[in-house]
């Protein structure tokens, strides 16, 4: 508990310039892309005609997503967008995930730990001093002791840095989208408004337009918002989790916290996170 909210930082020396970095996040990055990745490699040698429960299940969230991408690009410019739809939501899904599954082997290691020590077994001594202050101390050669020394791993989308790059990558293509789909010129005149006509002499009052720099500001906005939506929500949830599963020792932890705040809250927030990258698309239509 002492350690909560530290981060740990190493310096790396770039172009004559000192640029600290969080190696957690780098690590934890690589190690969910590469399980989607080996993932997909498995299940895309065993897809069958008639799909098994597994590849069903993939199948319909992939058609699921393609509907709201179709529904709201259009047919001819969401089929373009669907494989980066489809990918920024499985992304963003098991990066939120991958944080609460040390949490399910402690809580389960300690729920075999109480079993243990009440049936009196050497292995194991549990001591109850208060519900905020639970204490046992497990044999190492026990064969559970692995679950309670699960190592912690951290969620990428914990780090806002994560969380600001792939807003950022949503905007950039959202713009570029933009500008293939309507021009340059009819991009820009985008950011002037009504209320100063954008044609003929008019444009030369588009420096002074007053609209010009309060869409400018929303622009940037929405990617502050964006990021930090999905950022507050997954660090508000690993912080409840792991006080409440540190106060407890992982023992009274409730299901339903670990539920909500680990699979729930990731698939709500993986949801929303990639309807709003489809939102912002959408707008530059």
């Amino acid at each position: 508990m002492e350690n909560l909210g530290q981060v740990t930082l190493i310096t790396l020396n770039l172009f004559g310039r000192s640029i600290e970095v969080n190696p957690t996040t780098f690590i934890m990055t690589w190690i969910v892309m590469g399980l989607i990745l080996g993932f997909g490699l498995i299940a895309g040698r065993q897809l069958k005609t008639i799909p098994g429960k597994l590849q069903n299940i993939f199948e319909l969230l992939f058609e699921f997503i393609e509907d709201i991408t179709l529904n709201s690009l259009g047919h001819k410019d969401g089929k373009r967008y669907v494989p980066f739809i489809f990918t920024l939501f499985i992304f963003v899904l098991v990066s939120n995930w991958i944080g609460v599954f040390p949490n399910i082997g402690k809580f389960i290691g300690s729920i075999i730990a109480l079993v243990h020590s009440l049936i009196g077994s050497d292995g194991v001594e549990f001591a109850f001093k208060g519900l905020t202050n639970l204490q046992f101390t497990v044999d190492p050669n026990v064969w559970y002791a692995f679950l309670l020394n699960t190592p912690d791993l951290s969620e990428p989308t914990r780090s806002v840095n994560t969380d600001m790059a792939l807003a950022l990558m949503v905007f950039i293509i959202a713009h570029l989208h933009g500008i293939f789909k309507n021009g340059p010129l009819e991009y820009l005149k985008g950011y002037w408004g009504d209320i100063i006509p954008c044609r003929g002499w008019y444009l030369l009052l588009a420096p002074i337009n007053i609209m010009l720099p309060l869409n400018i500001i929303g622009e940037i906005s929405s990617v502050v918002s964006h990021s930090f939506r999905l950022f507050g929500n997954i660090f508000g949830g690993f912080m409840i989790i792991t006080i409440v599963s540190s106060l407890v020792k992982f023992i009274f932890l409730p299901v339903g916290l670990l539920a909500f705040f680990g699979l729930f809250a990731g698939v709500v927030q993986a949801f929303v996170f990639t309807m709003l990258a489809i939102t912002y698309i959408g707008q530059k239509n």
